[in-house]
């Protein structure tokens, strides 16, 4: 694999072993061969999984205010509501 920054034949070396530049580049390489759908696609991935990270931590902190309802409550009726009045 000849480097096209320096032009220094590296054999099947991906990198270059004078500059150390990356010839190997999957993303650059493969952009040109996809269709605007698989593109789209790609991209529609991407946001889902940033949507379902959010979406993630949406439904953990309703859980933990659920949660934390039924613990106060669970307190206030063993104690006979005598927490709230001191």
């Amino acid at each position: 694999m000849i480097c096209p920054r320096c032009k220094t034949e590296n054999g099947n070396r991906t990198i270059c072993s004078k500059c150390g530049y990356y010839m190997y580049r999957v993303a650059n390489q493969n952009i040109e061969k996809r269709t605007a759908a698989q593109r789209a696609l790609d991209d529609s991935k991407i946001v889902g999984k940033s949507v379902w990270k959010v979406l993630r931590v949406v439904w953990i902190g309703i859980v933990m205010l659920v949660l934390s309802f039924w613990i106060i409550a669970l307190i206030v009726y063993l104690t006979g509501g005598n927490v709230l009045l001191g």
